[in-house]
């Protein structure tokens, strides 16, 4: 039997994780069952069970690709000069995930499988220490640069700042899922009314 490459275990993977995407957008994660990721992948069961044991692990794959882009758009953005105030930030990360994501009524839903599922739970904690990490980095150069700390000050204070600007980035998620007339720019505006 011939052997598979790893660039094509790679791209049969992303295959199944953009069918699993597309499912829990236009079904919800909960309704959406493996038969449902199999058809729309157009893959056999067998060929998405050798890449995934269950759901759960699609849509953890599917987290820490769509994180990982989200991450590394933003670390490429943060070598750039000048850095963007904090509602541009915002927007930037939420554009991002809004080309990937389309709906952020997902994200919701996983936030909610996480308080029944421990798998779940471990990934939404992973997924958020993860977007910390790039905060904390992000507003500490800002700070350094804008409010001219040196880069110890700067540092302390973007880890004092992080878990708030976490929540405005999960508040932009959550408004935008639950609010049918959500601006994403009037929140940008006010996220730069917010933080100096």
């Amino acid at each position: 039997m011939p052997k598979v490459s790893a660039a094509h275990r790679e791209a049969r993977r992303s295959q199944i994780v953009e069918a699993a995407l597309q499912c829990f957008i236009h079904k919800g994660f909960q309704r959406t069952s493996m038969a449902d990721i199999i058809e729309a992948s157009g893959l056999s069961a067998g060929a998405i069970y050798l890449h995934f044991a269950s759901k759960q692990e699609i849509a953890s794959a599917a987290a820490q690709s769509v994180v990982g882009r989200r991450v590394g758009d933003i670390r490429d953005r943060l070598t750039q000069s000048p850095l963007p105030d904090p509602g541009q930030f915002v927007q930037l990360v939420m554009t991002g995930l809004a080309t990937e994501v389309h709906d952020s009524r997902l994200l919701v839903q996983l936030w909610a499988e996480s308080f029944f599922d421990p798998a779940m739970s471990q990934l939404v904690d992973g997924v958020f220490q993860r977007l910390r990490a790039v905060l904390v980095d992000y507003l500490a150069g800002w700070s350094a640069a804008e409010r001219g700390l040196d880069a110890d000050a700067a540092r302390a204070w973007g880890e004092r700042a992080a878990p708030a600007m976490l929540s405005l980035l999960q508040g932009h998620i959550l408004q935008s899922a639950i609010l049918p007339s959500f601006d994403t720019d009037a929140y940008a505006d006010a996220v730069r009314a917010v933080l100096p």
